[in-house]
C-alpha cells in the first residue's frame, strides 16, 4: 500500500533489482539519464474524477495537483495522460508545465469517454523532465457504464441532521466511485416513510423511530448532489414491517393491519404468537417491527403506494428492501399458510415469498430500481432469480448455505457470489449474471481504535476477486461495522483510506475481468517453496483461476501467516506475509500468448507484462512466470 495517493513509499528494498530482472517496467522512477530532477521533488496527486459513472460518449473531468517541493524553478515539465483499458493506452495527451520555487497548481483535465458500454479504464498521469524521466505519477480509475446495475457498486447514508455539508459528504463517497446509495433509516415509520404532511414544495422536518430528526431538505439535497455525479439514490425500507401504531390505534384496538401480520406456526420452536421484533426505546413508542405477510395483497398494495409516493416526493432512483433473516415456519393471522407458491404448494417460510414479491414490487415501481436484502442469504437463490435490478446480502458467520456450509470463511463468501452470477443469468440485462453486493461486517466488537486493515482488504480481495462487490463505505468517509448505520463509529486510518482509494481504482479499471461473465476453472497451479490452496485454507496462497473465453485469470490471495476467517471481530487479524519472486506454474491447455499482472497495492494498478516459459510434465502443459511481490492480492491474466 502506499500511504498517500502521489507519494509512493515503497515498504521493500528489493523490489526494484526483482523488477529489474524481470523486465517487468513497473514504472519505477530512476533517473538513469541524467535528468535535473529526482523522485521525491515533485508530487501529483488525483483528486478524482468529477463522477463516479459516466455514460457512454460523456466528457470527463479529472482534477489533479501537481506540486514542486524545491526551492528552484522548473520551466522544462511535461505532464502526460493515458488512459488504459487493461494492458492497452487508448488514449494519450500531453502539455508542458513551468513551476516557480514550491508553487503548486490545480489542474482540470478532460476526456470524452469512448461510445463503447461497461467499460473499465485506467487513468495514469505521469510528470518527466526533459530528458524523459518520471518523476511522479498517479493513477485513477473510470468507470463507462450507461446504468448501474451491471457493476453496482453501494455505499450508504444515516445522518440527515440540518447541518450536513451534503455536498462534502457525497464528494468524498465520488472519490470510491460508488454509483448507489442506501439510505438508512431516512424515514418516519416503516409502515409510512415521510409523513402526509411532507411534500415536494414543503419537504419538511420528521423524526424516525428512535427520535433522531430527519430534514427532508438534507435528503433532498443529498439526492441532487448524487445524481449529479450519477449515483443512483436507493430509499431504504424493510418489505415487511410497520411499527406500533401500526397494528394498534390510540386506543389500543387491533387496526385492520393487524390481520396482515404473519405468526410463528405452532411447531416452530423460535417462538409464539406474532412474529415482531425490538428496535429499542422509541419516544413515539414504536420502537416495535410488527412483520406483514409479504403475500398478502391488501399489504402489498399499501406499502408499494406508500414507496412509490416517498419515491416521488424527494426524488429518490429506487426502493431498497430490508429483512430480519429466516426465523422459520410462519402462518397468516388466522393459521393459514403465507400463501401459494408458483407451483400451487403451500408457503409456511418468509423466505418462499421472496420472487413473488420482488417481482410484484418491481411492476408496481416502475421506472425506479428495486435492490433487496435477504439477511444472511437465506432465500438467495429466489432473489437471484427475481426482477430485482442489483442484488445484495448481508452476511452472518452462523447462517448456513443451501448445502448446510457456514458462512464463516472467505470461500463460504465465494462460493455465494458464484452462485448468485449463474443463477442470475436468464435475468441480468446482459445474460452474463448479477454481481452481488457483500455486506459483511469486519470488526464488529472493535469498540475502540480504527479499522483493522488486514481483516477489510482480504475480505474485499476475495469479494471481488469471485465477481462481487462490498457494501462498507459511505455516510462521508465512514465504514461499517456494525449493523445499526449511525452506530459506525470506528474511523478507517490514513492507511486503510488509501488502501480503499486503491482498491476503488483497482476494481473498476479491471471491472471487465473480475464481474463480466468469469467463471472459475479448475487449472492447476504451483507455486514453489510456498504453500497453497483452491478452496483459500488458513496460512496458504489462495491460488483462484478464473476464465471468460477470452482471457485466463490467476488470482493470488495471500493468506500466509493469517487465518481464513472473513470476521476479524475485535481487529486483530495479522497482516499476511509479504512474499517476493513467487515462482508460479500455471496449467492450461489454452496457447498463451501475453501473461500480464496487476494489483491494488503496485504502481496504482497499473499492469505489467511478465515474460514466461511454457512447458509440459507429468500434470499437463502449462506456463511458467515469476510474480515480483505478493502483499495482500495480486491478479494475473493471460490471453
Amino acid at each position: 500500500m502506499k500511504m498517500k495517493k502521489g507519494k509512493r513509499k515503497w515498504k521493500f528494498a528489493g523490489i526494484c533489482i526483482v523488477l529489474i530482472i524481470l523486465g517487468a517496467g513497473l514504472g519505477m522512477y530512476v533517473n538513469s539519464r541524467g535528468g535535473k530532477y529526482e523522485v521525491g521533488q515533485f508530487e501529483i496527486t488525483i483528486d478524482g474524477t468529477d463522477k463516479a459513472r459516466y455514460v457512454p460518449g460523456e466528457e470527463a473531468v479529472i482534477t489533479v495537483s501537481v506540486r514542486n517541493l524545491t526551492q528552484n524553478k522548473a520551466d522544462d515539465m511535461l505532464l502526460e495522460m493515458r488512459v488504459y483499458h487493461l494492458a492497452e493506452a487508448v488514449y494519450s495527451q500531453q502539455q508542458s508545465l513551468e513551476f516557480e520555487p514550491e508553487e503548486e497548481k490545480g489542474l482540470s483535465l478532460n476526456w470524452q469517454a469512448p461510445d463503447m458500454d461497461y467499460q473499465g479504464y485506467l487513468i495514469c498521469l505521469k510528470l518527466t523532465d526533459s530528458k524523459g524521466n518520471c518523476i511522479a505519477q498517479d493513477t485513477v480509475g473510470m468507470d463507462v457504464s450507461s446504468d448501474w446495475v451491471k457493476f453496482p457498486r453501494y455505499g450508504y447514508l444515516c445522518d440527515y441532521g440540518e447541518e450536513e455539508n451534503t455536498e462534502e459528504k457525497i464528494a468524498q463517497m465520488n472519490r470510491y466511485h460508488l454509483n448507489a446509495i442506501e439510505y438508512y433509516d431516512w424515514h418516519a415509520l416503516h409502515h409510512e416513510p415521510i409523513p402526509p404532511e411532507v411534500t415536494r414544495q414543503s419537504p419538511g422536518v420528521w423524526e424516525d423511530w428512535s427520535g433522531r430528526e430527519i430534514y427532508g431538505e438534507t435528503v433532498r439535497n443529498y439526492i441532487q448532489n448524487a445524481q449529479d455525479k450519477n449515483m443512483v439514490n436507493m430509499a431504504y425500507n424493510m418489505i415487511y414491517a410497520g411499527t406500533d401504531s401500526f397494528v394498534k390505534d390510540a386506543d389500543g384496538n387491533p387496526t385492520k393491519a393487524a390481520d396482515w401480520q404473519i405468526y410463528f406456526a405452532p411447531d416452530n420452536e423460535r417462538g409464539e404468537g406474532a412474529f415482531m421484533f425490538q428496535m429499542g426505546s422509541s419516544p413515539s413508542g414504536n420502537g416495535n417491527l410488527f412483520f406483514m405477510n409479504p403475500l398478502n395483497r391488501e399489504w402489498q398494495d399499501y406499502i408499494f403506494a406508500q414507496e412509490k409516493h416517498a419515491l416521488e416526493v424527494l426524488d429518490f432512483d429506487g426502493w431498497h428492501g430490508d429483512t430480519v433473516g429466516e426465523w422459520g415456519k410462519m402462518t397468516d393471522v388466522f393459521g393459514n399458510p403465507l400463501g401459494v407458491g408458483e407451483q400451487g404448494e403451500p408457503v409456511y417460510e418468509v423466505k418462499e415469498t421472496y420472487r413473488q414479491f420482488l417481482n410484484a414490487a418491481k411492476e408496481a415501481l416502475n421506472e425506479h430500481y428495486l435492490s433487496f436484502n435477504p439477511v444472511g442469504a437465506q432465500g438467495i437463490e429466489q432473489v437471484n432469480t427475481s426482477n430485482s435490478d442489483v442484488l445484495y446480502t448481508e452476511f452472518w458467520p452462523w447462517d448456513q448455505d443451501r448445502d448446510g456450509v457456514l458462512y464463516d470463511t472467505y470461500q463460504s463468501l465465494v462460493t455465494e457470489v458464484e452462485r448468485t452470477m449463474e443463477e442470475s443469468k436468464p435475468c441480468s440485462i446482459d445474460k452474463k449474471g448479477k454481481s452481488l453486493v457483500v455486506k459483511a461486517y469486519i470488526n464488529y466488537y472493535k469498540t475502540t481504535g480504527t479499522m483493522n486493515a488486514p481483516g477489510v482488504l482480504l475480505c474485499d480481495a476475495a469479494v471481488y476477486a469471485a465477481g462481487g462487490s462490498r457494501l462498507e463505505l459511505g455516510n462521508g468517509n465512514h465504514m461499517l461495522h456494525v449493523e445499526y448505520y449511525p452506530d459506525d463509529d470506528i474511523p478507517m486510518g490514513d492507511e486503510l483510506q488509501e488502501a480503499m482509494a486503491e482498491m476503488a481504482d483497482f476494481t473498476v479499471a479491471y471491472e471487465n475481468l473480475l464481474r463480466d461473465g468469469q467463471y472459475t476453472t479448475e487449472n492447476g497451479v504451483e507455486i514453489a517453496d510456498h504453500k497453497t490452496s483452491r478452496d483459500g485454507q488458513s496460512d496458504t496462497i489462495w491460488t483462484y483461476t478464473r476464465s471468460d473465453g477470452e482471457h485466463e485469470i490467476l488470482h493470488l490471495i495471500n493468506l500466509l501467516g493469517t487465518d481464513n476467517e472473513w470476521r476479524d471481530e475485535r481487529g486483530k487479524k495479522e497482516a499476511p506475509e509479504y512474499v517476493e519472486r513467487l515462482n508460479v506454474k500455471y496449467y492450461t491447455q489454452r496457447e498463451i500468448t501475453q501473461v500480464h499482472m496487476a494489483s491494488f497495492s503496485i504502481e496504482g494498478g497499473m499492469s505489467s507484462e511478465l515474460s514466461f516459459e511454457q512447458g509440459e510434465d507429468a500434470n499437463g502443459k502449462y506456463i511458467e512466470f515469476v510474480i515480483p511481490v505478493l502483499e495482500y492480492w495480486d491478479m494475473v491474466y493471460m490471453k
